[in-house]
């Protein structure tokens, strides 16, 4: 049986990379069909922009272009309108967005407007303005991330006032589950060190922030393929240093991050690192109450269909810790970090196929949506949710993925499922 599933691709990344701007507004200028669900991302993702939610309301957002959708806004091109052209529509869409009071503008070219040249630039006016006549469409989603973090930050230039001892956290999305819950998390460890979040670089930041993030004293990369070029480019142009540590999750990788960035900035990584030793001593009493009944998760497998980085820091984690075998690594992001990952791997003479959606594993770690789906055909017996979309509706405590909180998480969820699944054989 073969199973394929679609994957975020570069122009849904560049799209939640402008949707992240929380004073901002993005237009779709294409057909309805180019905006629904990324306007349904948007919208779930990060419906707190101001102090209320911004959710879909047939009455608030009845006009034309929003299609009762408070997010992304499209001209709605058709067929007549791919031949005549539809800088009528661009035009009256722009100036009811202008209405609205945004601090920035983004415009996207669908791929089909992209294709018959679409001209962007003939609307403006003084709010700053984000023009995008075409994605990579090749490319993955942590590629059009950066692209269209990289033109927001050509339209609204850092400015370089006062070098303060913050850090910018880099590589984070809107797309990524439970963002904010990272944030939050990731902010507290930095927090017991004395450390600040200046901003969060294309996710939640409004155009003040931008204009303010050339003066971070150091970037620290979140997921590293969503953010790499984008810490390049405040090293060359800003000089600010940036750390790259790997994914934030497992207690040596944790640990290896806190002291990476607290070595740049020259402060004590103490705090932090007694909150991930007091962690550990959790763990380690929940793992040998397991033990004395026989139920510990060494030799049991694992699959992984995830971000590259991700995959790899789960991996590392997943193995030195806890002894389990991975079976199968897909990486629609991070390439590069997909074959580290396999090479880590091979180097243990494990054999490991590249094909997750079709090889036989215990526990997946993925995404809510295709972790159900390898439930459902057998294919694995549990999954641990670690990529959007996640398969919540409402969740009113903190869960992120990563961090302090999302190593006991994955360690809980991990140790429940070999637990339950012995239990009853």
């Amino acid at each position: 049986m073969s199973l394929e599933n679609d994957r975020p691709e570069s122009f849904l990344g560049m799209m939640m990379a402008l949707e992240g701007i929380r004073d901002g507004y993005c237009l779709v200028h294409g057909p309805t069909g180019c905006k629904y669900y990324p306007a349904s991302v948007a919208e779930s993702r990060f419906p707190m922009r101001g102090e209320e939610a911004q959710t879909r309301n047939f009455f608030s957002f009845a006009s034309r272009y929003f299609f009762s959708q408070p997010r992304m806004p499209c001209t709605y091109l058709d067929m007549g309108r791919f031949v005549t052209g539809g800088g009528d529509r661009l035009e009256e869409l722009y100036s009811k967005i202008v209405s609205l009071g945004p601090s920035i503008i983004s415009m996207v070219n669908s791929p089909g407007a992209s294709l018959v040249g679409e001209d962007l630039t003939s609307v403006g006016g003084e709010i700053p303005t984000v023009r995008i006549d075409h994605a990579e469409y090749s490319g993955t989603c942590s590629d059009g991330f950066q692209d269209a973090i990289l033109e927001v930050l050509k339209v609204v230039k850092p400015e370089l006032t006062e070098r303060n001892n913050k850090v910018n956290l880099v590589g984070l999305s809107i797309l990524h589950l439970n963002w904010e819950d990272i944030i939050e998390d990731l902010g507290s460890l930095l927090g017991a060190c004395g450390i600040e979040i200046n901003t969060v670089i294309g996710a939640g930041w409004t155009v003040e922030d931008i204009r303010n993030s050339a003066n971070a004293a150091l970037n620290v990369l979140v997921y590293p393929e969503y953010g790499d070029r984008v810490a390049e480019f405040y090293r060359d142009s800003y000089g600010i240093p940036f750390v790259d540590a790997g994914v934030p999750i497992g207690f040596s990788n944790l640990e290896k991050w806190i002291l990476q960035t607290c070595e740049a900035l020259s402060v004590s990584p103490e705090p932090a690192l007694d909150r991930i030793r007091a962690a550990r001593r959790k763990a380690a009493k929940s793992i040998g109450l397991m033990e004395s009944y026989h139920m510990l998760p060494k030799g049991h497998t694992f699959s992984l269909m995830c971000d590259g980085s991700l995959a790899l820091a789960a991996t590392e984690f997943l193995y030195n810790y806890l002894g389990m075998i991975p079976v199968a690594v897909t990486c629609a992001n991070g390439r590069d970090w997909e074959k580290r990952t396999l090479q880590f791997i091979e180097d243990r003479n494990i054999p490991c196929a590249e094909d997750a959606l079709h090889t036989e594993a215990e526990i997946m770690l993925t995404s809510g949506s295709i972790g159900c789906s390898c439930v459902a055909r057998g294919l694995v017996k549990d999954y641990v949710e670690m990529e959007s979309p996640g398969t919540k509706y409402v969740c009113t405590r903190p869960e992120p993925p990563i961090g302090l909180e999302g190593t006991m998480i994955l360690i809980d969820r991990v140790l429940n499922i070999v637990a339950s699944r012995q239990r009853f054989l």
